[in-house]
């Protein structure tokens, strides 16, 4: 469904790592010479939460020099930090003092207040003078503390290709943050090794009324000139030390689902049909708590599936954007564990695309989640909702934009979960509103660019699309549509259908119901909440159904949805 935008902010979900630290050997970890080096264990997973007491196993380094001293007693602040690894995150804790703390004072330019900036050369080359590819600036600024669990602010110099995570909190003598860095990046591989090392940095902003008064460097190579926002050459070393020969034990893989031509696999090699629903998700605009809802959603309409709604932006929708949705971690937890289906899908770029730094948004948003749930074969990525306009078909943008984030969960999260790409003409992917079959569209033309982007073939992809006015033309068209992709020996479902969007759409939701079902093709209907005009019940939402029973007050959507979902 179209929902129009406007600039304001970039919030990103934050992942929850709820994994023990290992013990084995910290004891024995070298302390790295001052100012020079850090000894970083691996492997060791952290939960990052605000809390440093888990961090007590390993040597801190003060940060206490640098660039601005202030003068005043009263501007005096200092920092200490400690790293540590697994094989998928560089962990990085900072703990500071400072009792006053300016955070919010200056939009976008953190630096001219309280934060932290994280440096990293990835290049294996520690003499290089200049930014490039595989070097960052991951700024945290102390504007993190207070904010809601799923979210972070990170800014920097080629921070946005990283995809790091941040928490931060107050303390009783200033803040701490953590940050999680991926160790696969669009930007970088870094492999953790006995004695391997990266180009490191830790710096810390002040203010103590209304700007910067402080700048404080770890590294001793950089302690007057400031030169490490624009050369790496001034970082110190992180040097990787390993605590255990072995990798922690992986979870058992559970058994996939698997798209074998137009038919889905379920992972007890069963053929499934996703009967789904749309669902409020992160930063979503409507407020109802959708895991409240799980037993109607489940037990009472037989939903096997549900797409969860999300921006990814703040501030980008004329309306008001809420964060009771935003804790995803419990919506998979509640959904997979009975069996249903959960999609992510991003709904920031409805008739467009998403490109430049949405683009790397978008990607590090999904390699996040991927690697998140790349063990949960019940969790699907739906790459984005909606794209492109009706003026034509932008094979370069639909075929670029899908591209990248298959690379990315693919590739670098390593994740073989189904993925899922709509198709073009705002996700109709049909170019008129004719009873003339379907000739134009980017699915039936370009989804062989999809399958093996960039030279390199993928599997577990299907495809999607919309049935809104331009499937309002009746059985023959969509049917026939459905038939050529099937033809082309494709998977395909129907992301979203409903009864009203500027117009009516009810003969494009019959159409969907008469052309599906025989052909075992996966239909999700939008949506749960009712605050639009696609009602299931006379009420409003589904959730509003009168009786699990025997229903008295299903409007003819939810009357449809209700038979379809209880026929064997």
């Amino acid at each position: 469904m179209t929902l129009h935008k406007a600039i304001i902010a970039i919030l990103i979900v934050l992942p929850v790592f709820g994994m023990a630290m290992a013990q084995t050997e910290l004891d024995n970890v070298p302390d790295g010479i001052d100012q020079e080096t850090y000894n970083a264990a691996f492997p060791v997973e952290v939960t990052l939460d605000g809390d440093l007491s888990e961090w007590s196993n390993f040597p801190f380094q003060s940060i206490t020099t640098g660039p601005l001293i202030p003068t005043d007693p009263a501007a005096q602040s200092s920092a200490e930090f400690a790293a540590v690894a697994d094989f998928d995150y560089l962990y990085v804790a900072v703990r500071v003092d400072d009792q006053h703390v300016i955070a919010n004072e200056h939009g976008v330019e953190y630096w001219r207040e309280d934060s932290v900036e994280i440096y990293v050369n990835a290049t294996g080359n520690p003499e290089l003078s200049a930014y490039t590819e595989g070097v960052a600036q991951i700024s945290v600024p102390a504007a993190n503390i207070g904010l809601r669990p799923g979210e972070s602010i990170i800014i920097g110099i080629n921070s946005e290709a990283i995809g790091a995570r941040a928490t931060a909190a107050s303390t009783d003598n200033g803040y701490v943050i953590e940050v999680a860095i991926p160790l696969v990046t669009p930007a970088w591989t870094i492999t953790p090794e006995q004695d391997g090392s990266i180009g490191f940095q830790v710096q810390l902003n002040g203010s103590s009324e209304t700007d910067r008064d402080l700048k404080l460097s770890w590294s001793n190579a950089d302690q007057t000139d400031d030169r490490s926002y624009f050369d790496p050459s001034v970082f110190g070393q992180l040097v990787f030390f390993q605590t255990s020969t072995e990798r922690p034990t992986a979870p058992e893989p559970q058994a996939n689902f698997e798209v074998d031509g137009p038919t889905i696999i379920d992972p007890n090699g069963e053929e499934f049909v996703p009967k789904g629903v749309n669902v409020s998700g992160y930063q979503w605009v409507w407020q109802r708590p959708t895991v409240s809802d799980l037993d109607l959603i489940v037990d009472c309409w037989n939903f096997n599936t549900v797409r969860v709604n999300s921006f990814l932006f703040e501030g980008q929708v004329p309306y008001a954007q809420f964060d009771v949705n935003n804790n995803l971690d419990e919506m998979v937890d509640a959904f997979t564990s009975q069996g249903v289906v959960v999609i992510f899908e991003g709904h920031d770029r409805i008739g467009s695309y998403y490109a430049g730094e949405d683009l790397d948004t978008l990607v590090n948003w999904f390699t996040d989640l991927a690697r998140r749930y790349r063990d949960n074969p019940y969790v699907w990525f739906d790459v984005m909702n909606e794209p492109g306009d009706r003026r034509g078909i932008d094979s370069e943008q639909w075929i670029n934009m899908h591209g990248r984030v298959i690379e990315g969960i693919r590739n670098i999260a390593g994740s073989d979960n189904i993925i899922i790409v709509e198709g073009a003409y705002g996700g109709q992917d049909n170019p008129s509103d004719n009873a003339s079959p379907v000739t134009e569209s980017a699915i039936l033309w370009h989804s062989s660019d999809i399958l093996n982007y960039n030279g390199q073939t993928y599997d577990n992809i299907m495809f999607s699309i919309h049935t809104y006015d331009l499937w309002n033309q009746g059985d023959d068209k969509l049917g026939d549509f459905f038939d050529q992709v099937h033809a082309q020996g494709l998977a395909i479902l129907v992301g979203e259908y409903g009864v009203f969007t500027d117009q009516d759409t009810q003969a494009a939701a019959e159409s969907t119901f008469n052309t599906t079902i025989p052909r075992n093709i996966g239909r999700i209907v939008w949506h749960w909440d009712g605050s639009d005009n696609n009602d299931l019940t006379t009420d409003g939402g589904g959730w509003q159904i009168n009786d699990c029973q025997n229903p008295s007050n299903l409007t003819w959507l939810g009357q449809e949805i209700w038979n379809d979902n209880h026929t064997p």
